[in-house]
């Protein structure tokens, strides 16, 4: 078998930076992988970790470890230039790997040895498994034995694959789409149901070259220990409006607990617990290691943990949960305590349940897991027959301080859907009472800088939604409100350090241009006084020359517990813009 080279690699990821359009994307990436598949099979999975700037899955929590700083040291060192002068040149350009990549061609080197796509994949992986006092040197040195041996293109992707971020406009979506034209393109929806069940493209793909892509559905099922994306809600305005989409199906209400999404793996002798987007979290919260005792088999449980006050017994507000720490933490100088309040069985005893109905699912979780009072707890619910009974228990979730309540249909079609967000679930908040159905999660595009009190930060901020058909984010909104000092000085150095130039996935007008562009990884929960249509703002798919914008947006908080690809999308904007009623709506479609 010829090897597949990280230069033809590279050449197909230049061709996929110079378009814009989605399916000519998808086709170059499909006729690049079918040629990895018919030359040498064994590097479809390292191509594919690759594509999405990655060498482990997500939920593997590993990272290269290598700081802009060192990286400005080994483009100075590869290139023979000072850190300096690197440095001076980043301020320009914006982007090492194309400094990198300028400084090579003058080099007029040719490398006596090409590198291949495995070369690399396994050299990435010893950087992320490198460790201790001297790694930062080994790291280094690793990088430096593979730019050796780059074409100019080469150095370009090779140091932003070390950043993590490859800048083409290249999603994750694309890339399972294109794996599944290879094998047949009536099989792209079994290969993204299977990536849902378990999030790793590498061995996904592995699994399709062993058994087929019909074998998934058997092969490549949930298992304890890989985190599943999780079931998503639609918002609604109001209970009319949510009533209206559930139809005349039946229903059951629970209450929506202000905390974080998490998902429980009880696997051998082992607990390991799991943020909405894959992340591990069991670092962060080593005293949820005894509800391993909840139940005497293997399970993966979908809940909410929350801060809690055992002495009091009851659940603080979501800000407490924050304080804690991320990482390292100690169980004996825990200072906030946490409880789950356990909602939905995705796994059981060798059994996977997400193609199974609520009711039984809620009924095999109640019947055969122990609550233990402020640690493991089962959420509050009530089937309902009518709006009004529904109406009361929201009422009572209002009165007893949660965040407000879950709507979730009965019957037939209410199995556990990963990943995808449907009419199946609704989430009402009580925030409605107060104006908007919702908060929003919003992505920061780009930031202005301060004027007055503010110079010195950034004064105001561009916020945009997910386009999850055309996989780009979409302007809504500028925001300056809701930040204290503090706030706008964290925020400054945080987003300072990813900075970029315009990313090609980003839409938005001229008019609202940022004086500089952020990478596309932080969230803000927002909230405004409603939503109105604006020449200026394409947001919803823009219709007549109009978008979607906010009026009075206000921050609420950051949301470092949601990916960007999770944030409100621009189908949702569009239908809570109608569910808002706002007068000559007609005018948008």
């Amino acid at each position: 078998m010829s090897k597949i080279l990280f230069s033809d690699f590279c050449a197909t990821l230049e061709k996929i930076n110079l378009t814009t359009k989605r399916l000519e994307i998808q086709s170059i990436l499909t006729n690049y992988l079918k040629e990895v598949c018919e030359t040498h099979p064994p590097s479809l999975a390292p191509a594919l970790y690759l594509s999405t700037g990655m060498v482990y899955p997500e939920y593997f929590n590993k990272e290269l470890g290598v700081g802009e700083n060192a990286l400005v040291g080994v483009v100075a060192e590869f290139t023979g230039k000072s850190i300096k002068s690197i440095r001076n040149e980043y301020s320009k350009e914006g982007d090492l790997g194309t400094i990198a990549m300028k400084c090579r061609v003058s080099q007029l080197f040719i490398p006596k040895t090409q590198l291949e796509v495995m070369d690399v994949f396994l050299g990435m992986r010893r950087i992320v498994n490198e460790g201790g006092p001297k790694s930062s040197s080994s790291k280094k040195r690793i990088i430096l034995g593979m730019m050796v041996k780059c074409s100019p293109l080469e150095s370009k992707y090779l140091i932003r694959l070390v950043e993590g971020r490859l800048k083409i406009g290249l999603a994750l979506k694309t890339v399972l789409i294109s794996l599944g034209n290879v094998f047949s393109s009536d099989k792209v929806d079994e290969i993204k149901a299977a990536f849902n069940r378990q999030p790793d493209i590498g061995r996904l793909a592995e699994c399709i070259l062993e058994h087929g892509v019909e074998k998934l559905s058997t092969k490549f099922q949930v298992t304890p220990g890989i985190p599943l994306k999780p079931m998503l809600a639609n918002p609604s305005k109001d209970l009319t409006s949510a009533f209206k989409r559930v139809e005349d199906k039946r229903f059951a209400c629970e209450y929506k607990y202000d905390g974080e999404r998490v998902q429980i793996h009880r696997f051998g002798n082992n607990i390991e617990t799991f943020s909405r987007n894959s992340e591990k979290t069991t670092e962060k919260y080593p005293d949820l290691m005894d509800l391993y005792n909840i139940a005497d088999k293997d399970f993966i449980i979908d809940g909410e943990i929350v801060a809690y006050d055992r002495k009091e017994c009851k659940i603080l507000p979501f800000q407490v949960l924050t304080t804690r720490k991320r990482k390292r933490v100690e169980s004996s100088k825990i200072d906030v305590h946490v409880c789950v309040f356990g909602f939905d069985l995705i796994y059981f005893d060798g059994k996977t349940y997400i193609d199974e109905l609520l009711e039984e699912r809620r009924r095999v979780l109640h019947n055969s897991f122990k609550e233990m009072k402020g640690r493991f707890q089962f959420a509050e619910f009530k089937d309902c027959e009518t709006p009004e009974d529904a109406e009361a228990f929201f009422n009572t979730s209002v009165e007893k301080g949660f965040e407000g309540m879950m709507v979730k249909t009965l019957g037939s079609d209410a199995t556990y859907l990963p990943s995808q967000r449907s009419n199946k679930w609704i989430k009402i908040k009580k925030d409605y009472l107060e104006g908007m159905s919702d908060s929003l999660d919003l992505v920061v595009m780009g930031a202005y800088y301060g004027k007055g009190k503010r110079a010195g930060f950034y004064g105001g901020f561009l916020l945009g939604v997910y386009n999850d058909e055309e996989e780009k984010f979409e302007a809504l909104c500028k925001i300056g409100t809701g930040f204290d000092d503090n706030i706008l000085s964290k925020l400054y150095e945080q987003l300072s350090s990813n900075l970029c130039g315009a990313p090609k996935n980003y839409s938005y007008k001229e008019s609202i241009k940022p004086d500089v562009w952020v990478e596309a990884k932080y969230v803000w929960e927002v909230r405004a006084a409603g939503m109105s249509l604006s020449p200026i703002y394409n947001a919803g798919g823009s219709r007549n020359g109009k978008g979607i914008s906010l009026r009075f947006p206000r921050f609420i908080r950051e949301r470092d517990d949601k990916d960007v690809k999770e944030v409100t999308t621009s189908s949702q904007i569009y239908q809570m813009y109608l569910d808002s009623k706002i007068e000559n709506s007609e005018e948008f479609y």
